[in-house]
């Protein structure tokens, strides 16, 4: 493997680790502008994934209530 190769992945593998290091450590520290149990406002986002079930259709969080979810809010240009 050449040098270059190598040292691309070993970047690559530190920043990973750096991100989830960062990441664990946001999750332990509480949000002091939203106090735990605050019921805050609802929303609901389109599903526009071609590849969902649920194309088309009007997703929200409360319809996963007591349920793990993940909501990702990517954006490319």
């Amino acid at each position: 493997m050449h040098s270059h190769t190598r040292r691309t992945r070993s970047l690559v593998a530190a920043s990973a680790l750096a991100a989830l290091v960062t990441f664990l450590v946001a999750c332990g520290e509480e949000d002091p502008t939203v106090p735990i149990g605050t019921v805050v406002a609802d929303f609901s986002l389109l599903d526009v994934n071609p590849n969902s079930v649920s194309l088309g259709d009007s997703l929200s969080p409360r319809g996963s209530l007591g349920q793990i979810s993940a909501w990702y809010f990517g954006h490319a240009t």
